[in-house]
């Protein structure tokens, strides 16, 4: 049963559960599929955000300052992104996507672009609008993963 107070039917949970393990399924079946589900995160975010403080990462992914500064130590090392000084704060560091990462994160975009086309395929253009609708109103952190 959905957990009170959620406003998610069972039905609309289980439908959630479905999407997340198609979604990943398909990362794992792209030949090119190098990443995991917390590394494409990382990109993600910095492609949306541009050039980030690490606090703001963390706080947006909700990840703990070890898992982040692992997650970035292996992201560094295999060219997807680079730790820089803050322009104003010295002492604080920024987050940023490499040319590698950024082809990342427009891959990551256009894997989205098919999934959500070909999933919507069957659907007829009202109900296309409100599942887009829906999709873009989602904009809050999901938590650690």
């Amino acid at each position: 049963m959905a957990k009170k107070g959620s406003g998610a039917s069972d039905r609309e949970i289980e439908g959630l559960m479905r999407l997340v393990h198609v979604i990943e399924a398909q990362h794992r079946a792209r030949p090119t599929s190098a990443l995991d589900l917390r590394a494409r995160m990382l990109i993600q975010e910095l492609g949306l955000n541009g050039e980030t403080p690490i606090v703001s990462v963390r706080q947006s992914l909700r990840l703990s300052p070890s898992t982040l500064t692992s997650l970035a130590d292996r992201l560094e090392r295999d060219g997807y992104l680079e730790r820089r000084r803050h322009p104003t704060d010295r002492r604080a560091v920024v987050l940023a996507l490499t040319a590698t990462g950024k082809r990342a994160y427009l891959a990551e975009k256009e894997f989205y672009r098919h999934l959500i086309d070909d999933s919507l395929s069957p659907l007829d253009a009202d109900a296309r609008a409100h599942v887009l609708a829906a999709l873009g109103g989602m904009t809050q952190p999901v938590g650690e993963l």
